[in-house]
């Protein structure tokens, strides 16, 4: 074979191997498009927005230009943002405007929680913290949650703030959905974990080679793969998303647990003056709330509200002063949720009123 030859097999071959490729990147671009297209409407058009759907928009907008950076001890913490609806200061915590009322006050209040507590679904000045504030001008209110947090970060958000000499008169836990929800998946294998740990451990102290094929797989893969996943009907293994159903196992050590980040928290927070506050959130797999306008993952549900019964039957075994089950606040004729958790502003607000009758005992 002589020299040419070679030459131009190499260079039909080169050719082909370079359509075969920008051929697969066109077509995962076109997926990426599909997808979009067939997209359904987001949270701002379910009926709890249905006076101020703008409003709505550019929350969920706002929302979804966050971003996370690592944070040593809690794990991660939003960056700080400024937009229409949404403000995130440089410390990671959001914020609102206090009352014009509102005095220079010592008496501090601390809130604890998840993206329940910081307010998605939300703006600044109708989340919990924000709402009881305007219901008490004269107290320090801070926003403390963080999305996805569950009760083992907010204890170690709670010793930070200590470490740092913060003066807490009344700080209060809102928990329940991030320890069931995100504790149940099979995946979290060990407790106490948190969401992210699967994510976490499949990107730290891995090769190089793993960032170059995650690189080539969102180029030229990652929709294709979606579209497969989306329309196809074989399951992709037998083993279940969730494994809290049994009657002794996981949902009790995950119940057990987040009661006693409660009085882990109750201990640091007395021991030093202050008064602690535990709620078990609402959600919308428990008790009877409005929710036909939503659709769930009824095996979710099924796993979540195991892990909600073995709470209830701990909380009202120990029968602390200190624990309040709010779970049921939502069972009304209102649009309340926007998802299994997360509820509108006048959700918000029923929990405010809720806590300030707490507090004034």
């Amino acid at each position: 074979m002589n020299i040419s030859k070679i030459k131009s097999i190499i260079k039909t071959l080169s050719i082909n191997i370079v359509t075969f490729i920008v051929l697969i990147f066109i077509i995962n671009w076109l997926c990426g498009l599909f997808l979009k297209s067939t997209k359904t409407a987001g949270r701002e058009a379910l009926p709890n927005y249905k006076q101020n759907p703008e409003l709505a928009k550019a929350i969920f907008k706002d929302y979804n230009s966050l971003k996370h950076q690592y944070e040593p001890f809690v794990e991660w913490k939003v960056l700080s943002y400024t937009g229409t609806t949404t403000h995130v200061d440089e410390k990671g915590f959001r914020v609102h405007t206090p009352s014009a009322s509102s005095t220079d006050s010592s008496t501090s209040v601390f809130f604890f929680g998840g993206s329940t507590m910081w307010g998605e679904g939300s703006d600044d000045q109708h989340t919990i913290p924000a709402l009881f504030n305007t219901l008490n001008p004269n107290y320090k209110v801070s926003n403390q949650g963080q999305l996805a947090y569950n009760s083992r970060q907010e204890l170690d958000g709670l010793i930070n703030l200590y470490s740092k000499n913060a003066k807490a008169d009344v700080v209060i836990f809102y928990d329940g959905v991030n320890d069931a929800a995100f504790l149940c998946p099979s995946e979290i294998e060990d407790l106490p974990s948190h969401r992210l740990v699967p994510l976490f451990r499949s990107k730290l102290y891995v090769e190089r080679s793993s960032f170059v094929k995650e690189a080539l797989t969102k180029t030229f893969a990652e929709n294709i793969i979606k579209i497969i996943n989306k329309y196809s009907s074989k399951k992709k293994d037998s083993k279940p998303l969730y494994n809290c159903l049994g009657e002794k196992g996981k949902a009790e050590e995950i119940a057990d647990i987040m009661i006693k980040n409660w009085e882990m928290a109750h201990e640091l927070v007395t021991n030093r003056g202050g008064k602690f506050i535990a709620i078990l959130q609402p959600a919308a797999f428990i008790g009877h709330p409005k929710v036909d306008y939503l659709t769930f993952d009824e095996e979710l549900g099924k796993n979540f509200s195991n892990v909600y019964k073995h709470i209830k039957e701990k909380i009202k075994a120990k029968n602390y002063n200190w624990v309040y089950d709010l779970s049921d606040k939502f069972d009304r004729d209102e649009y309340i949720y926007i998802d299994f958790c997360h509820v509108s502003p006048n959700g918000n607000q029923i929990i405010a009123e809720e806590i300030n009758e707490i507090v004034k005992k």
